[in-house]
C-alpha cells in the first residue's frame, strides 16, 4: 500500500477509535445520570421495562463498540509504537483499564442482565429491582468511572512525557 492509503487507514482508526470510545461512555452517562434519575418517577413495572428496551438496544451498539475499540486500539499501536517496550505507559494503562471495562460489561450482560430480562418478563419485579440496584448499577458506575478515566488518558496522555 502507498504511504498516502496508510496514511488515511491511520487516521480512520483513530478517528473510529475515538468516536467508539465517546458512544460508549457518552451512552452509559445518559443511562446512569440521566435517564436512571428520570426512571425514577415511574412505577417499577414500568421502570424495569424501560431498562430492559433500553439495554436490550444498547448492549449490542456496546459490543460493536468493543470490537472496533480493539482493534482500532492494536492498529494504532502497532503503527504508532511498535514494540512492547517502545510504547509509552499511558498506552499500557489504556489497554489494561480497557480490558477491565470489557470484562465487566461482558459479565454484566451474560449474568446480571440475562437474570434481569428473564425475571422482567416473568414479571418478579422486586428480584428484578434487586438485580438492577445491586448488581447491575455497581458495574455499570464503575466502568463510567472508567470510561471517563480512559478518555482523560487518552487525552492527555501523549503530553505526560511517560
Amino acid at each position: 500500500m502507498s504511504l498516502n492509503v496508510m496514511s488515511f487507514i491511520d487516521q480512520l482508526a483513530i478517528a473510529l477509535h475515538s468516536l467508539t470510545a465517546v458512544l460508549w461512555v457518552g451512552g452509559i452517562f445518559l443511562a446512569y445520570r440521566i435517564l436512571r434519575p428520570a426512571a425514577m418517577t415511574l412505577e417499577p413495572p414500568i421502570r424495569l421495562r424501560l431498562w430492559v428496551n433500553v439495554f436490550s438496544r444498547f448492549f449490542p451498539w456496546v459490543w460493536l463498540f468493543i470490537i472496533v475499540l480493539v482493534v482500532t486500539g492494536y492498529w494504532d499501536w502497532s503503527v504508532s509504537f511498535g514494540a512492547l517496550e517502545t510504547t509509552p505507559f499511558y498506552i499500557h494503562a489504556m489497554q489494561i483499564i480497557g480490558w477491565v471495562m470489557i470484562i465487566l460489561f461482558a459479565w454484566l450482560y451474560f449474568v446480571p442482565f440475562a437474570k434481569f430480562k428473564q425475571l422482567v418478563a416473568d414479571e418478579n419485579f422486586p428480584l428484578a429491582g434487586a438485580i438492577m440496584n445491586n448488581q447491575m448499577r455497581p458495574i455499570i458506575a464503575i466502568n463510567l468511572s472508567l470510561g471517563v478515566i480512559e478518555v482523560i488518558i487518552g487525552a492527555a496522555g501523549p503530553f505526560w512525557g511517560i
